[in-house]
Formats: structure tokens, sequence, C-alpha cells
């Protein structure tokens, strides 16, 4: 592929106007899926049936949650032993760019993306504004390394490829504003002013005829924009490694090419969580889970017509008008005489058919079953009789998180790693920072001028917990853990090289996590903690049969009945079954 050749770049252009057609399909369905998910009362383009009870939603927000709540954290390493500094350093700069372009957004909407198709992220020099350069008298905008999303609407690919290595193109569209546009001298001028401004409603319906997603929730959105505007493709070439951007409407000559050395895999990132053999387009959650969603909604519409149309009709017997008015009138617990009390009833007519109410009930057991046990993975309540048994289901819930996790941590170790590199090349971009050396405050400002060594030095490592979200209780129990089982017991031999344990900042983390400020007046300190001598290391055991802070008990605290076991012991009842006296004791609890 030669981007100067016209030949090339021709058929270049076919093959992605044949991808952005092969792609439409997947475009409608994740639209669909998207309206299930925000819901008849969101915009003026909802689902056409309102759906009572949005699982779209919920398991959509379990699974960002679950999967990536935290900013990443980067971890930096060098097989060189003189680099292991420079290696810190740069891990400061490089988490602390992280923190100010905010990537967990991007990357939390990324994992909502995958949850309907397929989530895309490209990996740019960005605008950072005009910078002076010293000792000269230039202004120069030297970017930032940033990471943003894009769109499926916006994306295409080499649709022959049967796997994301095999593709021999991928890129997507964007709008740049026309002022701009032409005053952009990366982009061949002489290319740059022939092209004028266009419509977005040209390329989003009129030629392709799509309905984005950013526009399918309003009926009145505009379909120009505000400021003239202009149509780009960024095309990423791996073999050649080159990105060449061309104007959506004059394909046959790029605007711009550029050489990519940075690492491999090029400026763009996929995360999707089921592949489909032959394919790049995966097998969405969201996609497996719509046809059980759309049944237990239609069976609630269709209960909840059933409850509407329920009524009571009073009625009595021809000769007994006297008793039916003695008891219209009678209050609650009044005692009323009656000459006939079998000449008087209420004929009860529709309501909620049983049966189908059991059957609804076992449905959103199996949609739990099918999203992955979505009630543990929430949080939603006990799943089932004790708190070991408890936690043992939320290990197993975490195995089958693991390849979900697996997938999201290798995607942001990879847009991270590209974060890097940007930075690293970076000739001007300073990145302010300070870090933590034995206790004192360190300057780690990222300056390009103290680079060491080579890109290809480093590895790059995003801590897999770093992204999951523990609660203040969660880590409570995690501080805990660690005190009793490795501090205490090792206790003697911190001493040994100058170590102690702070009893005083200990409560007050605790205090912290537990939010139980009142915490810090049950246990006070007569003197301040720099002044305070350390505790003593030979106390003698406690008595006879005292636990010390080494020894642990397991114990089975009852957390009351499961959804499962409360949503059989309910069919039973609906269908005239008679459960035993511990299962209506279960049906009670929560």
């Amino acid at each position: 592929m030669n981007p100067n050749s016209e030949k090339d770049m021709s058929r270049l252009s076919s093959a992605i106007k044949t991808s952005r057609r092969s792609l439409r399909p997947f475009r409608e369905k994740r639209a669909k899926l998207i309206k299930d998910y925000v819901g008849a009362h969101y915009g003026s383009g909802g689902p056409d049936k309102e759906n009572v009870m949005n699982l779209m939603y919920q398991t959509a927000d379990t699974y960002v949650q679950a999967l990536s709540a935290n900013r990443p954290r980067v971890l930096i390493s060098t097989k060189h032993n003189d680099l292991s500094w420079f290696a810190h350093h740069f891990e400061v700069g490089l988490n602390n760019l992280i923190a100010e372009i905010k990537l967990e957004e991007v990357l939390r909407r990324a994992v909502l993306e995958a949850f309907f198709c397929i989530g895309i992220v490209k990996v740019y020099n960005a605008d950072a504004g005009l910078v002076h350069l010293e000792g000269e008298d230039e202004w120069v905008d030297p970017g930032k390394p940033y990471a943003d999303l894009v769109s499926l609407d916006d994306w295409f690919y080499d649709i022959r490829a049967t796997s994301w290595r095999k593709s021999k193109f991928c890129g997507n569209r964007y709008r740049m504003p026309y002022e701009k546009f032409m005053r952009d001298d990366s982009l061949d001028k002489k290319i740059r002013k022939d092209i004028k401004p266009t419509s977005r409603h040209t390329y989003d319906v009129n030629l392709e005829g799509d309905n984005p997603v950013k526009d399918m929730l309003d009926d009145e959105a505009d379909k120009d924009d505000f400021e003239e505007m202009v149509m780009l493709r960024d095309v990423w070439l791996p073999e050649e490694k080159q990105i060449i951007t061309v104007a959506e409407d004059h394909g046959k000559k790029p605007l711009r090419v550029l050489d990519w050395d940075g690492p491999e895999g090029g400026p763009y990132h996929l995360l999707a969580f089921a592949d489909v053999p032959d394919h790049v387009m995966p097998l969405s959650p969201a996609m497996t889970l719509k046809p059980l969603a759309d049944m237990i909604n239609g069976l609630l519409r269709k209960q909840r017509r059933q409850a509407q149309r329920q009524k009571d009709i009073p009625f009595y017997q021809s000769g007994s008008h006297d008793d039916a008015k003695r008891l219209q009138r009678a209050e609650d617990g009044q005692w009323t005489r009656v000459d006939n009390p079998d000449s008087v009833n209420v004929l009860k007519m529709g309501g909620v058919d049983q049966g189908n109410l059991a059957f609804r009930m076992s449905m959103q057991e199996v949609f739990d079953r099918m999203a992955g046990n979505l009630q543990a993975m929430a949080g939603l309540g006990p799943q089932s009789d004790t708190l070991g048994q408890d936690r043992l289901i939320h290990s197993q819930v975490s195995k089958r998180q693991a390849n979900m996790q697996y997938k999201v941590v290798q995607f942001a170790e990879g847009v991270c790693r590209d974060l890097g590199w940007l930075l690293w090349s970076d000739e001007i971009l300073e990145i302010p920072g300070t870090s933590d050396l034995e206790g004192y405050e360190v300057d780690s400002t990222w300056m390009p001028e103290v680079r060491e060594g080579d890109w290809f030095d480093y590895n790059f490592k995003v801590e897999p917990y770093s992204m999951q979200y523990k609660s203040p209780s969660e880590r409570a129990a995690a501080l805990t853990q660690f005190i009793s089982q490795i501090a205490m017991p090792m206790f003697p031999m911190m001493q040994e090289y100058g170590g102690n344990l702070d009893i005083q900042e200990m409560i007050e983390i605790y205090a912290d996590l537990m939010d139980m400020p009142r915490l810090k007046q049950i246990i006070m300190f007569e003197e301040p903690k720099k002044d305070r001598p350390g505790p003593n290391p030979a106390q003698p055991p406690g008595p006879k049969g005292q636990q010390g802070p080494d020894q642990r008990t397991t114990t089975s605290i009852p957390t009351g009945g499961t959804p499962e076991n409360r949503s059989h012991v309910m069919q039973q009842l609906l269908q005239g079954g008679q459960p035993n006296q511990d299962q209506m004791a279960n049906l009670g609890r929560m």
C-alpha cells in the first residue's frame, strides 16, 4: 500500500465504503440495545415498548462497576538495574498523566460499549494550547498524549480479516472545525485548499442511511453543525506502520502521512468479551441477554394489565336488600346483624395469573444466572444461608469474572503503553508530580531532557486490582487481615529493623474507613504520636484459652434466605403447594 499512489488510495477508499456497509447491521443492533438500556422515558426515541424492569441498565451498570470502577495504576520495571530509579520516575509521570486526562472515564465508557457490542479506544496527541519556544520567536502546540472513545458509528476496519491481527487497515471518521482545519499546517496545503465544509447529515443519513445513536434519542436533533465543519478519516495501516489522514470526499490523496514507531498494534485498541471464530466483531453480553429481558418485560406488562383489570364486585340475592344495606354501612370490625350471610358476597374478577407469575420469577433467576450471578456481582443481598457460604459464592463469581477482568486489564495495559510512548516521544511536554521516598517528598516532575535509556528498556504492567471497586468495609477487612496475619506475627522481626506499629494511626484509619468518627473519642492517647514510645514487644501471652492476635475462628453467621430459595417457596405458594415451616421462615428472612 503506497499512500502516494492514487490507485492504491482509490482501492482503500472503496474497501472502507464496503466495511461501512458491512458493519451497518451491527450499528443498528447496537442502537436498539442502547434504546433498551436508556428506557422509554429518555428523550423521544426510546424502545417501542416500555421496559417495566430495566434489566439491561442494571446489568450494564454492574459490569462497569465490577470491571472498571477505579483509575488504572501503571507499574514500570526494567531489566537494567542502573535504570530502576528512572523507571520509577517515569512511572510517576505516566500515572500523573493518566490522572490528568481522566483515563478512568474513557475506560468505563469502553466497558459500557463492549457490553453492547465492542469498545474502541484511540490513543493520539490532542491539542494542548500554544507554547512559546524559549529563545525563539515561535509558538507551537506540542499536543498532549490523550485517549478517547471511538463510536461504532464512526468505525471501520478490514472486514475480510478473520482476526484483529490480520486486519490490513482500520480507522475512524471525525469532524473538525473548518477554520481549524484550514490553519493546520500538518495537513497538505495543496489538498486542503480544495476541500469545502460539509454537512454531517450528508454522511450520517444520505450516504449510508444511518441514524447515529447521538441523534436517535431526539427527533428534533439538528442535522447540521453550529459552525462549519469538515469530515476527516484517520486510517491505520499495520503493515506499513503508518497513519494517514484523508478527507471523507477526497480519499484519493492523503492530507497527512505519519510514521508509527511506537508499540506494536498501533493507536487503536479493541475491547471484546466474547470472540467469534473467523470474525473480528465479537458477541456481546447484551446480545445474549436481550431475548430473556424482552420475555421478562413482556410477562410483566401482561401481569400489569391483568392487575389493572382486577376488580371486586359485591352482590346479594333478591330479597336480601336489607342485609346488603347494613353490611355496606358497617364500619371495619363492627358487629352487624344479617338474616342470611350466604346471600351477600363479593365476586372477584381478573387478577394476575399465578402460573405466569411463577414462570416470570423463574425467568428472572435464569437471567441472573446468564448474566453471571448478577445479584452477587452487584452486592444486592445475601446469596446463601451463612456468611461462609456467601464468601464461597462470591469467590466463584470472581472466577466467572476472571475472563472479562483479564480482557479489560489487557486492554487498559495497551492503552497505557501507548500513552507512555507518546509521553516519552514528546520533546516539550512536562508533567508535574511528586513521590514519597522514605518519608520525604521528592520532586518527580517529568521532563523530556531527563530521559534515560531507550523506550524498549522498560516494561509496562497495569495492576489488575487497581481498577476494581473496593468498599471502605472491604478495605478495613483487608487491613485487619494484614495486621493479624502478617504484622503481628512478624512484629519482633520488624522491631529488629527499626519498625513499629502505630496504633493511633491505625485507629484513625479504621475510623475513616468504617465512617465512625466517634471511635477516636472512645480510645484516647495522652501523648502526641511523635513523643509516644512504641509498644513493648515482650508482652506476655493472654490467659489460657484466650485467643491471640494470630488465632482465628470460622463461624457460620445466618444471613437470611437466599433469593433462589425465597423464589422457590413463593412459586410453591402460588401453585397451591404447602411449604414446610423452615421454608416459610426463609421466605421472611432478608
